[in-house]
């Protein structure tokens, strides 16, 4: 009698703890599409949906899924024609034009709109990646594994009937085949893909609009920036891959998105459909704290300082910018992002939340004897593991975001493969591709620059990890005034020797060798010790989430992302802030010219743009707002995103696009460990804005008109 009360009030008590922060409800979750039938479609329909979750996934006919694909090698990207035109963020495609880019032709600040499909430009490297089908094969792959079994021994077991299933899979299909785990290892799904190599770009809007606000705005509200990009997918005859050729065809999607430009309002339902990359929203409390006390500090510490030095030199030289403008947005990403998700988690008082969830937990199971031998200890052999490994994951963090962040060191490891090309009967082959490997390397780097940061980041180093882990200043100056890859005449003097003896010689006594291996070494070992450690975390935590989707009655828990198709759903909505201050859920170009400032790069905005503003040039674009003429630039909804989701389709209740996800509310950015329902925004790029600079300033009406937009 005492023990069914005790656990009746335990699991009303964890159930209450389980709304706030596993919540099934709306706003929160990145849900399988192929699983919207079972799970979501009832609450999506009582929001306002009015398709169906076939609608939004089905491998017998086309479906939105078939609209929206991996661009690159992790952004989303969307169909927005039947002839294969894809849109996505500028961010998205940066790196992809930056190499398309020269001083002649500086696509990055002077934007590039295509006049007609000639004039499309090829973007080597770039891909695009469909999902054909998902199913769940958890039963394959535990096939011929016991509980008795020990992890390492299962793994193996896991670990060959992927690859099997795989490789059948391809054989059979001609698809890519990939198996993710999910849940902790708990489930497994099967993902097959189709991937596009001919990928060209279309239309690109200059900084001025598609970075507008840089670095200062970056993961802000209110935003207005012009994140957008479009490239055109190019397929062979038979509508397949196929590499570039200038004989291909323009893809032609299963399903392309129409277009809604009508507009939208406060409250309308809105779903995010993408691939989003990264979350950890089932950690324990000693999770949070690593991230909170250990890796966000030191992230944000290291960052700060590298950017620093970067956004100097890009200032005083054009080159520079060039060089590094791709990098600089990269780096500046995510060091905002976690200054925001740690100020995050101590305003929701994320580590107390945990304990309490902890608390439930451990109760529910001591209620049990048959969940005590399952469940029992699980929550503080976590704990332990997390104390284990504290020394190990710092020392991993600043080798990657230190030791490495030195571009020129870091390639040391090709020093390492001459050395070791240079025993192979065709070494001289190998010489001649190294050549041409640096040869593209010093077209990126500014070695003074590189110095600068190495210099200061190994000073951090040095304070932080300790002066037996450190090399002196005296040998980073060695490695940038006395190595053969200092200077391309340098390495090209090296390089062109034939005599292996002298080119081992050279090797061995290069500074940036001797360095790079010091380090290589050193994180090799600590990775191998590391590896381990986090394997025993990850043991712990598959048992502690099937406990926790026992305890919660085998209610569905989304599971966290992994670069895997996901939707989410919420509405179009504003904030109010704890504080009383409030944010309207959208911006417009008023708000943006108001912004300008030439003297500010971040902030200088083309003239064309503006003269379009003033002169109120807005043709079929304009919005009144206050009885005043603009056009509407971005909004936020309460839609559940992380990395990944960038260049996401922003979607209606009909399942038509309305605009594209960029970004997240600095506020809110605690969103991949734990999710808070009043605070977390995603911010999105209206696609009314995105159409009328394709129109008005790119004059590409002809892009318009191939899509299929409703005025």
């Amino acid at each position: 009698m005492h023990e069914n009360i005790y656990s009746m009030k335990t699991k009303l008590l964890f159930s209450i703890l389980f709304l706030y922060t596993f919540q099934g409800i709306a706003k929160e979750g990145m849900w399988l599409p192929f699983l919207l039938q079972q799970v979501n479609e009832v609450e999506m329909k009582a929001m306002g949906m009015q398709i169906s979750a076939k609608d939004i996934y089905d491998i017998n006919q086309g479906s939105l899924k078939d609209a929206v694909a991996i661009f690159g090698g992790g952004c989303t990207g969307e169909m927005v024609s039947d002839k294969g035109l894809i849109l996505t963020n500028h961010h998205c495609g940066y790196g992809s034009v930056q190499r398309l880019s020269s001083l002649q032709n500086n696509y990055l600040t002077q934007g590039f709109f295509a006049q007609n499909q000639e004039q499309e430009i090829p973007c080597a490297g770039l891909s695009v990646t469909f999902i054909v089908s998902i199913e769940n094969v958890t039963t394959q792959m535990f096939a011929g594994t016991t509980h008795a079994m020990s992890d390492s021994v299962k793994y193996k077991i896991i670990t060959s009937n992927k690859n099997k299933l795989e490789a059948e899979q391809k054989s059979k299909t001609g698809y890519i085949a990939s198996v993710k785990s999910f849940y902790y290892n708990n489930e497994y799904y099967l993902f097959l893909m189709e991937k596009f190599t001919d990928i060209r770009l279309v239309a690109f809007p200059p900084n001025g609009i598609g970075k507008f606000g840089g670095d200062t705005d970056n993961w802000m509200w209110p935003r207005h920036t012009g994140d957008f990009g479009l490239f055109r997918i190019y397929a062979g005859q038979d509508n397949k891959p196929a590499e570039y050729n200038k004989s291909n065809k323009p893809f032609v999607p299963r399903k392309s998105f129409t277009i809604n430009a009508k507009g939208i309002k406060e409250n309308d339902f809105a779903m995010v459909y993408g691939f989003p990359g990264r979350t950890q929203e089932y950690l324990t409390s000693s999770g949070v704290a690593e991230i909170m006390n250990v890796l966000d500090p030191a992230r944000i510490k290291i960052r700060s300082k590298r950017l620093s030095i970067m956004k100097q030199d890009m200032d005083a030289n054009e080159e520079t910018f060039i060089q590094y403008a791709s990098k600089q947005a990269s780096i500046a990403n995510y060091y905002k992002k976690w200054m925001g998700e740690l100020e995050g988690l101590k305003i929701n008082n994320a580590i107390e939340k945990k304990k309490k969830i902890e608390s439930a937990f451990k109760q529910w199971v001591q209620a049990d004897s048959k969940r005590k031998i399952q469940y029992g200890g699980i929550v503080d052999s976590i704990h332990a593991c997390y104390r284990k490994h504290e020394r190990s994951i710092k020392l991993n963090e600043y080798v990657e975001e230190i030791i490495w962040a030195s571009e020129l060191l870091k390639k040391g490891e090709i020093l390492e493969r001459i050395g070791k090309a240079i025993d192979t009967l065709g070494y001289i082959d190998s010489l001649v591709a190294y050549k041409r490997e640096m040869d593209q390397f010093y077209k990126t780097i500014n070695i003074q620059t590189d110095y600068k940061i190495t210099k200061a980041l190994f000073d951090i180093y040095r304070k932080d990890i300790g002066e037996d882990q450190w090399v002196s200043d005296k040998n980073v100056e060695a490695m940038y005034t006395q190595s053969v890859l200092c200077d391309p005449k340098l390495f090209n003097d090296f390089i062109s020797l034939r005599d292996r003896d002298a080119l081992k010689k050279i090797i061995i006594q290069d500074p940036i060798f001797s360095t790079y291996t010091l380090y290589d070494q050193m994180q090799k070992v600590n990775k191998s010790i590391l590896i381990k450690e986090l394997d025993h975390l990850l043991s712990f935590y598959t048992v502690y989430i099937k406990g926790l989707q026992e305890f919660n009655s085998g209610k569905k828990m989304y599971p966290d992302a992994n670069s895997t198709l996901r939707l989410s759903y919420g509405k179009i909505e504003g904030l109010k802030k704890k504080n009383g201050s409030s944010y309207n859920y959208f911006t417009t170009l008023d708000e943006a010219v108001k912004k300008h400032n030439e003297k500010v790069e971040e902030f200088n905005m083309p003239l064309r743009l503006r003269e379009l503003q003033k002169n109120k040039d807005y043709g079929r674009y304009a919005i009144n707002v206050k009885g005043k003429k603009t056009v509407p630039i971005g909004f936020i909804a309460s839609n559940h995103t992380t990395g990944g989701n960038s260049g996401s389709p922003v979607i209606n209740a009909k399942g038509e696009l309305i605009g594209t996800n960029f970004d997240r509310i600095w506020e809110g950015t605690m969103s991949d460990v734990m999710y808070d329902i009043n605070l977390c925004r995603n911010i999105s790029l209206d696609i009314r804005y995105t159409l009328f600079i394709i129109e008005k300033y790119g004059q590409a009406k002809w892009l318009i008109d191939e899509m299929n937009v409703l005025f």
